[in-house]
């Protein structure tokens, strides 16, 4: 089993992204990384808290803080995060199996027969 990771992080706008290297996060595990990461964010003086969304365009999940702190408190931030998900497994996209371009090969057609008229 592979484990979940941050693997990218990016400021975008006012907030502050932590990609992972999963599709999905789920609610539970969601919850979890609240309980534990919230508190440590108001240690830290912030009073912004985590939303959670996936990046359709990489098919990764993203841990959204609502602002963009220090360099080095956004690395302490990181390091709560990766603590937490440490053990979260890693989910992958649906592979979906798409049938194009249908042929027809066998062209028999049934051709309807014709009896004797009843004179």
């Amino acid at each position: 089993m592979q484990i979940m990771k941050i693997i990218e992080e990016k400021e975008a706008w006012i907030h502050t992204h932590f990609i992972v290297d999963s599709y999905f996060i789920t609610e539970q595990e969601r919850r979890q990384i609240s309980i534990n990461v919230e508190p440590e964010l108001i240690q830290l003086g912030i009073q912004y808290g985590l939303t959670y969304n996936i990046a359709p365009s990489k098919h990764r999940a993203i841990i959204v803080l609502e602002c963009i702190p220090f360099d080095h408190v956004k690395m302490t931030i990181k390091g709560f995060i990766n603590e937490v998900i440490k053990d979260f497994p890693v989910r992958h996209p649906e592979q979906r199996n798409v049938v194009t371009n249908i042929t027809v090969t066998d062209t028999e057609v049934n051709e309807p027969r014709h009896s004797d008229p009843i004179s």
